[in-house]
């Protein structure tokens, strides 16, 4: 009988984004549209348009699963428009 240390349990994965607002922002903190505050975790604009596009574009191309792109670019419209551009915190 193998011991507790010998049996090894099966390992689940799960998606990286559990929602299509969490997907989004994921895509841009990665394309670096937006940078969390070092001292307040809030999430700001970084106000570079190149960013921006490169989250769109990401969006179109691979799209959250089971969303649609154009869900996809809606999400990101969202997300956007509830970050400043300053840390409330910081402010």
């Amino acid at each position: 009988m193998p011991s507790n240390l010998q049996r090894k349990l099966p390992l689940q994965t799960r998606p990286a984004y559990r929602t299509l607002v969490g997907w989004a922002l994921g895509t841009l903190v990665e394309q670096g549209a937006v940078t969390e505050c070092e001292h307040h975790g809030h999430y700001r604009d970084r106000a570079d348009p190149d960013a921006w596009n490169g989250a769109r574009e990401e969006a179109w191309r691979n799209p959250f699963p089971g969303a649609t792109p154009e869900a996809c670019l809606a999400a990101l419209d969202e997300v956007m428009g509830g970050i400043g551009d300053i840390c409330p915190a910081c402010g």
